[in-house]
């Protein structure tokens, strides 16, 4: 720990707290591409304001033709990258308040990326400044990477990956305190079949959120008729902290006077999810060191040609792809239906004795006063799965209540400057003399 960065970092509490409030007011969901804002022009904006900044910090910035940003302090041949990210998930349903609308409300700032991942993005510009202001000599230059679609395919990493130096270790605060240094793989599968139907259905808004409301409409089944079901949205790595409201509307369908392929599918569906999260009944509850395989029914739409299901799974690394491919298939044979999405991210593990883990727990507990953290390994996919030596830290699991992914999302103030203060011993274990 460092005094000069803590009063430093103290001395511009309320500039660190209006700079989180300018951002998470931009609606960061991915938009159509415009010139020079692959993903739409809202995340052009917030990352152009971000930028401004780190560099009304004094920080040397750039804006990488619009699919992520780079801050930097330089110093030795080596560099530590920090990876954050400022796109979001969709807002969903369920808020007390405006999602953008940035308000405090009992010490705390409200609004969707508060906490994933636009908070953490600001503690790390503020932490690197504060260590570029105390006067310390980097050994190994230091990098902050903004990315700008983390939440759906990653492809501002894997942009700046193409075009940019890869830093020689890594982290990412879009985690869980102490530190995760290993991540089970991850898989969007979207799947189609094709029939002749009277439901009518549009449910979820990305595949790794638990969806919190769907409803469908039996058209021409003795007239017209609409069914709904409610659940409680959470993070598609945490199926159980919510309720999967799509499980329960196809389990509520069930009981409806189905005809034709309409009853296969309800009842194909139902066999096959229950109201289950683990992948029982496909024989997909599997587990290893990474942890439980779970699974998620994301997004689905059923129109008079069919539907299509797009599922989250957080699988066990030691689990082939081949097995769980051949499992859905078997699982949903009878609709006929195909794969037709087939998005999958392994995992990694960072060993426990490597350096940048050793280092980031001595900074936890030395910050904390805990006196034996031990690493984490988790289901949730950040961007440390895409750089070698790797690992993400923070910022949920010490001073914060888990709200990524969910209403009423949130950043209490007092741990934004207790993010910030650990980043910048982050920074100085790792990167100076």
């Amino acid at each position: 720990m460092s005094i000069y960065t803590d009063n430093w970092i103290d001395q511009r509490r309320d500039q660190i707290v209006e700079s989180l409030r300018n951002i998470v007011r931009f609606r960061t969901t991915e938009g159509p591409a415009e010139d020079g804002a692959p993903f739409g022009p809202e995340v052009k904006k917030c990352l152009g304001e971000t930028l401004k900044t780190a560099s009304d910090l004094g920080l040397k910035t750039r804006d990488l033709d619009g699919y992520c940003g780079t801050v930097d302090a330089e110093g030795g041949k080596e560099m530590l990258g920090i990876l954050a990210h400022l796109d979001v998930v969709p807002e969903g349903t369920g808020w007390s308040c405006d999602p953008y609308g940035a308000e405090i409300i009992d010490g705390k700032v409200y609004g969707r990326g508060t906490l994933d991942d636009k908070g953490p993005a600001i503690a790390s510009i503020y932490a690197l400044a504060a260590v570029a202001a105390s006067g310390l000599k980097l050994k190994r230059s230091v990098r902050i990477i903004l990315g700008c679609n983390e939440e759906t395919n990653m492809g501002c990493i894997n942009y700046y990956l193409q075009h940019e130096r890869v830093p020689e270790l890594s982290f990412s605060p879009d985690g869980e305190y102490p530190l995760t240094n290993s991540e089970k793989t991850i898989l969007h599968c979207t799947y189609r079949a094709n029939f002749d139907s009277r439901i009518r259905m549009s449910v979820g808004e990305a595949p790794n959120v638990v969806p919190g409301e769907a409803s469908c409409v039996l058209d021409g089944y003795f007239g017209s008729k609409e069914i709904s079901a409610y659940g409680k949205i959470a993070h598609a790595s945490l199926p159980w902290e919510g309720k999967n409201a799509l499980q329960e509307l196809l389990l509520r369908l069930r009981s409806e006077e189905l005809q034709g392929m309409d009853r296969v599918a309800v009842d194909t569906l139902c066999d096959a999810f229950k109201d289950e999260y683990y992948g029982q009944s496909i024989g997909l509850d599997k587990e290893d060191e990474s942890g439980r395989l779970t699974l998620n029914l994301g997004m689905m739409r059923w129109d008079s040609n069919g539907f299509e299901l797009t599922l989250d799974l957080r699988i066990p690394v030691s689990i082939p792809e081949c097995y769980i491919r051949e499992r859905i298939e078997l699982a949903l044979a009878a609709t006929g239906g195909k794969i037709v999405g087939w998005k999958y991210k392994p995992g990694y593990s960072i060993p426990d004795d490597s350096e940048i883990v050793r280092k980031l727990l001595k900074v936890y507990m030395d910050r904390t006063g805990e006196t034996d953290a031990k690493p984490k390994r988790i289901g949730g996919g950040t961007y440390s799965r895409e750089l070698p030596n790797a690992v993400s830290f923070g910022p949920e699991g010490f001073m914060c209540t888990a709200s990524c992914h969910v209403a009423d999302e949130h950043m209490g103030i007092d741990q934004l400057i207790m993010n910030t203060k650990m980043i910048a011993d982050a920074i100085i274990a790792l990167a100076c003399e």
